[in-house]
C-alpha cells in the first residue's frame, strides 16, 4: 500500500491568524514534513506553500519529498484562505513531477497520529471518494484531513473554486463545498492531529516533541528566512 500525500500551506499568511509569525509557522511545517516522510505506507509526500515561499527538497534528503511553490496570496487576502487552499490543490495535481490518481490531503502544519490506520480504512472501501469529519458547524466539513481522487477533484472542486469567496461575500467556504458534495456520509474514526490550531494557536490532541521543534528551529536559524523566500520578515 503506497499513497500520495499532499501538504498544503502559507509560511507568510495573508489570511489573519493568531498563529502567524513566519519563523513559527515554518517550524511547525518543517517537524510535519518530517513526521510525514517517515510514513512507510506514504511513498509521495507533496509540500506546496500558497504564499510565495519555499521549502528546499534538500533539506530532508528524501526522494519521496517533493516541495512546490505558488503564490495566491492576493486572493487569500481577498476571499478566504480556502480559496487559496484550492488552488494550491490544483496546482499540485497539475505541477507534480508524479501523475497523481488519488491523494491523501492535509493541512501542512499538522500530522495525524493514527493515520496509517485510517489509510488502511480507505484501502479496505475502494468506492470511498473522502474521508472527512463533520466540524463545528453543522454545514461545514472538517478538511484539515481527506482522502479524494482525482478525477473527483477536478470535476467537483476545480470548476467552483471560483465559488470560495468566504463568508464575508456571501459565497462558500471550502469546508461548506465538501458538506455541499458529501452529506452526513461520516464513516471513519476521527484523525488524532499533532501540532497547533492555525486559527487559535491552541495545541491540538498532541504536539511535535521539543527535540523535533529544536531542530526544526535550527534549520531555521542556520538558514535564515530568506532562505525560504520570505517576502519580509515578520
Amino acid at each position: 500500500m503506497s499513497d500520495t500525500k499532499i501538504l498544503t500551506g502559507a509560511i507568510q499568511p495573508s489570511f489573519p491568524v493568531q498563529r502567524r509569525a513566519p519563523s513559527i509557522r515554518l517550524v511547525d511545517y518543517l517537524c510535519a514534513i518530517r513526521r510525514w516522510l517517515d510514513v512507510e505506507t506514504l511513498e509521495h509526500v507533496i509540500y506546496c506553500d500558497a504564499s510565495g515561499c519555499h521549502i528546499p527538497e534538500n533539506l530532508f534528503g528524501s526522494e519521496k519529498f517533493e516541495s512546490l511553490t505558488m503564490d495566491a496570496s492576493e486572493h487569500a487576502r481577498k476571499y478566504h484562505a480556502g480559496r487559496a487552499e484550492a488552488e494550491s490543490l490544483q496546482f499540485a495535481l497539475n505541477t507534480s513531477r508524479r501523475r497523481i490518481e488519488s491523494f491523501y490531503k492535509c493541512t501542512g502544519r499538522l500530522f495525524v497520529k493514527n493515520f496509517t490506520e485510517l489509510q488502511s480504512k480507505v484501502a479496505a472501501s475502494p468506492e470511498a471518494e473522502l474521508f472527512l469529519r463533520k466540524w463545528y458547524r453543522d454545514d461545514w466539513a472538517d478538511t484539515r484531513l481527506f482522502y479524494m481522487k482525482t478525477q473527483s477533484f477536478q470535476r467537483l472542486v476545480e470548476p467552483r473554486t471560483n465559488e470560495l469567496t468566504g463568508p464575508d461575500y456571501g459565497g462558500h467556504v471550502i469546508e461548506s463545498l465538501f458538506r455541499e458534495f458529501y452529506g452526513d456520509e461520516w464513516t471513519f474514526p476521527a484523525p488524532i492531529f499533532m501540532g497547533h490550531d492555525g486559527h487559535n494557536g491552541s495545541i491540538l490532541d498532541d504536539s511535535y516533541t521539543e527535540d523535533e521543534i529544536h531542530m526544526a528551529g535550527n534549520i531555521v536559524s542556520v538558514c535564515g528566512l530568506k532562505y525560504f523566500g520570505l517576502r519580509q520578515t515578520a
